[in-house]
């Protein structure tokens, strides 16, 4: 039985800046089980968050195939590609883009596929927030995570792409926020791709991939 969730084949992104070709990812070619919790390490300017934005469809790869549950994505149109992205893949980044003119729970209903109030206070009770009628700019950088993280879980996706969700905290709440999505990765079978700078984040990894200059330097793979 296939339990790949999402595959990347020989896949490149190229930006012309001025007369310049810059080659953001190339031949990125690497398969993402079902329910692994993986980390994708790299420094600043690496590729990483390219890799996130083509992986979630947010951006086209200038050449080469992007496959979730075995479906190829080059084969469907713009609003397949949109209703697929709004079903199947939860995002999560560095800067959590919270509507400051609405509370917590407004916020995590606007992106459900079907209003239900009482469901947004359960999956923002599962990331451990219940103050659901507080706005953003009364909530800390980790409280902040927590609502982005109940946020990219309410459609039920198969699929978690997170750029950084840890860049902007001390490494305690770092790694509250890691161990919240390791416990979502395990309870709810969720797949969870992590971009990170910080190479202490390995160690929480299943999977752990080293890209440099769009290319992956090493693929490492072990069980935790």
């Amino acid at each position: 039985m296939n339990n790949n969730i999402l595959e990347l084949k020989d896949v490149w992104k190229t930006y012309e800046v001025g007369s310049s070709t810059v080659n953001a990812l190339k031949n990125f070619d690497f398969t993402f089980k079902e329910g692994s919790f993986n980390v994708i390490l790299g420094p600043s300017g690496s590729g990483k968050s390219t890799l996130i934005r083509v992986a979630g469809l947010l951006e086209k790869p200038t050449k080469g195939n992007i496959l979730i549950n075995t479906k190829d994505l080059n084969l469907l149109s713009e609003n397949e590609i949109a209703s697929f992205i709004r079903n199947e893949i939860g995002f999560i980044f560095k800067n959590s883009n919270l509507i400051h003119s609405l509370t917590v729970l407004e916020n995590v209903m606007l992106h459900m596929i079907s209003s239900d109030r009482k469901k947004a206070k359960e999956i923002l009770q599962k990331v451990g927030f219940n103050e659901y009628d507080k706005f953003p700019e009364e909530l800390s950088f980790k409280d902040h995570q927590r609502v982005t993280i109940a946020r990219s879980i309410v459609n039920n996706p198969s699929l978690i792409l997170a750029d950084e969700p840890t860049g902007e905290l001390h490494t305690k709440e770092a790694n509250e926020i890691i161990n919240l999505l390791l416990d979502l990765n395990k309870k709810e079978k969720l797949t969870i791709i992590i971009t990170t700078n910080n190479r202490l984040l390995s160690q929480f990894a299943e999977n752990l991939i080293e890209i440099n200059d769009g290319e992956t330097s090493t693929k490492l793979s072990w069980t935790c």
